[in-house]
Order: C-alpha cells, then structure tokens, then sequence
C-alpha cells in the first residue's frame, strides 16, 4: 500500500504509535521518520527504529515535543530529506489518572497543549511541506472523542476538539490534494489506555463485555488502518472520524 512514500509519526517510540510506524514499513513503506520525546520504547523491547529497518525501510529518530513548532519543524525537514512528506501521523497525546469532573486546571492546560495543540501545529507544518504535491494526514483521536464519560473528562473533551480539527483542515486543505481523517481507537492493549483513568482497570472487564468483538483491540491493528489512510487506496476519503473500536461506540 505505500510503496516509496516517506510518512511521519510523532509519538512513535511506544503503543500505538509504534505500532503505526512499524506497520507503514510492513505495508512497503521506503522511510518513517520516528518522533518522540525519547526514543525508548515504555513497554521495553526493540526501538521503533530498529523494528522498522527490519522490514528494509529507513528510519531515524528525532526528538521532538510538539508543543514547540520549532521541533516540529526539524521532524518535517528530517523527512524531506528522505525524499518528501507523503503522510503525517498526529500521534503524540497523553492521558492523566483522575481525569474526572474534577480535573485539574495544570492537567487540563497540559491535555490541550499536547493532544489538541501539539497536533494542530503538527498539522499546519505538514500542510505546508505536502503544498504543491498533496498528502495524507491522520489525526490520532480517540472513541472518548466520539461518546462522553465522567473518568476522562478532559481526554475525552481534546480528543473530540480533534476530531472537529480533522473535518476542519480537510475543508482547508482539500483543494491542495491533502486529505486529513481522524481515526478513533478505542480499548486497545497499551500502556496509556490502562493508565487514561483511575476507574478504567475496574470497568474494563464490563466495556469489553459489551463490545460486540468482545476482546481488546492490538496496536497493530490501528497500524493497518492508518496504512490504509495513508495510501492512495483511501483517495476519496477526507473529514471523517473513524472508529477502530471493536465496535463499542456503535453500541454504547
């Protein structure tokens, strides 16, 4: 599916990022470019990096914090040098225990930072690259974006912002030739999802008995569907925010 193009991933270095960027070098792939606080997997094991070249694809890691456009724009530049910006992966997001009706003014001003705006200025420095040669860039939301819930009030509340982003930017930049989507994962087995509320681990056994693949999503799993967005397979498709849930938003 993405033969010789060169995709971007920020929060790569563990979950589903990870799992995104391994998957774009399995499905052919020629770079992916690894953005990352660390380049440290949190889960342990291989890097990101390595994984990816193991499938004969490029790669490199650097370190970016995507509250900081700057850096942001050092991760773009570091892919047109492989060769040119075909798809941007707004990844990097993060998640705070109690995150509930009491949610705190710190938390939440570093939720918006990160998981709305560190993925709208991600978004604006990929636009500018892909001008003249079009693109694809997919923005990670979350199901809590698509279905409030009181245990991840603010998560929920920046990842529906995104989703409003992706059908915003795929209004602006249509005409350019670059598609913007949304995918919205739902319970899949990572690190952040155990941790994304003090009440989850207690109400997962329930959630998952009410989903109707009643099982847990893989990382891997997102990493394919974001293939899919990012390859000239999905051509006619801009402005949605697609569930990879199982299933669970549809019943909820």
């Amino acid at each position: 599916m993405l033969d010789g193009k060169v995709i971007v991933v920020t929060g790569a270095a563990s979950g589903i990022g990870k799992a995104i960027a391994v998957a774009a070098a399995a499905h052919g792939a020629r770079a992916v470019i690894v953005g990352d606080l660390v380049p440290e997997p949190k889960e342990g094991g291989e890097t990101t990096v390595d994984l990816v070249r193991s499938y004969g694809a490029e790669s490199r890691f650097i370190s970016v914090d995507v509250r900081d456009r700057a850096q942001i724009d050092a991760l773009i530049t570091a892919a047109q040098d492989a060769g040119g910006v075909d798809c941007v992966v707004c990844n990097a997001g993060i998640a705070r225990p109690g995150d509930g009706p009491d949610v705190s003014e710190e938390d939440m001003d570093a939720l918006v930072a990160v998981n709305l705006k560190g993925l709208l200025l991600t978004a604006q420095a990929s636009a500018a690259a892909m001008a003249g040669r079009g693109g694809s860039i997919v923005l990670v939301s979350s199901m809590a974006g698509l279905k409030g819930t009181a245990v991840n009030l603010g998560y929920g509340a920046t990842k529906a912002g995104v989703n409003s982003l992706a059908a915003a930017l795929a209004d602006a930049h249509g005409p350019q030739g670059i598609r913007v989507n949304a995918i919205c994962p739902g319970l899949i087995d990572t690190t952040l999802a155990q941790s994304s509320s003090s009440g989850v681990s207690e109400k997962m056994a329930g959630l998952i008995a009410r989903m109707p693949l009643r099982r847990l999503g893989r990382p891997e799993e997102v990493g394919h569907v974001v293939s899919w967005l990012a390859s000239d397979l999905s051509s006619y498709v801009t402005g949605v925010a697609l569930p990879v849930d199982g299933g669970q938003t549809a019943v909820l």
